[in-house]
């Protein structure tokens, strides 16, 4: 064993540094306040049928992340859904949340386990409420949260750390589950962008091969409309965005849930690829907001914050 580090967080950028760690012979702890695996790569079931509610889908541009996918895709957890400007979007079979459960497949992790604080205790970094500890620390939560456990840390990191994790903004974005009792007018292969109105995008779970049957329906509301909706009503949130969505509907709704990704994408990805200290411990911060508001960004976000990880 080389070193021993806590991974908080168990979606893509910690499953992808703890994988890493592992490879090069570290003792890893993972903790997620979930009830599973995975962040955004977030699949629900309504009735039998699964939706995708967080990301949708993922494309590859980097060839380490296209090395990554191709054997994902040889062993049969992804397939391509379509290819728009040159760039395949990718789905996991099963859902998103499947392809995350592969990757968290070799590790124990500890989920249900929310980090009440960060300390340091000696040259161990202790995470109470979760009470574990360990000499090096990934933090891959929304920056946000990431700075309120770091806050009464910050004095003793550069200045930079505290700036940095400040200035990062998401967008919010509602995510709609709609489950209908026939089969939606959405347009092969299955999305559709409006062009106006409160709806981003919206997707067919049926038509994507997330599952088998009726109309199974994602409808992502544009920032704007969520954040003017943050604490309306889910029945006034709802109505709205099915009223939005008729245009794509011929069946009847049999069943809808609303979800509030608070955190839905950084408004502005910077280049960092991780956030990284070596003292008073190391400490690396990842996350689609530093390489790339993507799945891909935080894949490689993952790979750097393991690489500085392991080089000190």
């Amino acid at each position: 064993m080389i070193g021993n580090c806590l991974i908080v967080g168990a979606g893509m950028a910690g499953l992808t540094a703890a994988a890493q760690l592992v490879a090069g012979g570290w003792q890893v702890t993972l903790v997620d306040k979930g009830r599973g695996v995975g962040g955004r790569l977030a699949t629900r079931r309504i009735g039998g049928r699964l939706f995708d509610h967080g990301a949708q889908f993922f494309t590859v541009r980097d060839e380490r992340f296209r090395a990554a996918v191709a054997e994902w895709q040889a062993a049969g957890w992804v397939k391509p859904w379509f290819t728009l400007e040159g760039h395949t979007r990718y789905y996991a079979v099963g859902g998103m949340s499947a392809l995350a459960k592969h990757l968290a497949a070799p590790f124990n992790v500890h989920l249900d386990t929310r980090v009440e604080s960060i300390s340091l205790i000696g040259a161990q970094w202790v995470a109470t409420g979760a009470n574990f500890s360990a000499d090096t620390l990934v933090m891959t939560p929304p920056a946000a949260q990431t700075l309120a456990l770091l806050r009464p840390l910050l004095d003793e990191m550069p200045a930079e750390i505290g700036a940095t994790l400040s200035a990062v903004d998401y967008d919010p974005c509602f995510a709609l589950l709609a489950a209908l009792d026939g089969p939606s007018l959405i347009p092969p292969p299955g999305y559709a962008r409006p062009e106006s109105g409160p709806i981003e995008w919206i997707a067919d779970n049926a038509m994507k091969g997330v599952c088998e049957g009726r109309g199974a329906l994602t409808i992502h509301a544009r920032a704007e409309f969520t954040r003017q909706h943050l604490e309306s009503p889910k029945e006034e949130v709802a109505q709205q965005l099915l009223q939005a969505a008729a245009p794509y509907l011929d069946s009847s709704i049999v069943e809808w849930q609303l979800h509030r990704w608070l955190y839905s994408k950084p408004v502005e990805s910077r280049n960092d690829q991780c956030l990284f200290i070596a003292v008073p411990a190391p400490l690396a911060i990842a996350g689609d907001a530093y390489a790339g508001s993507r799945v891909e960004g935080a894949f490689l976000s993952g790979l750097a914050a393991a690489a500085r990880i392991a080089s000190h």
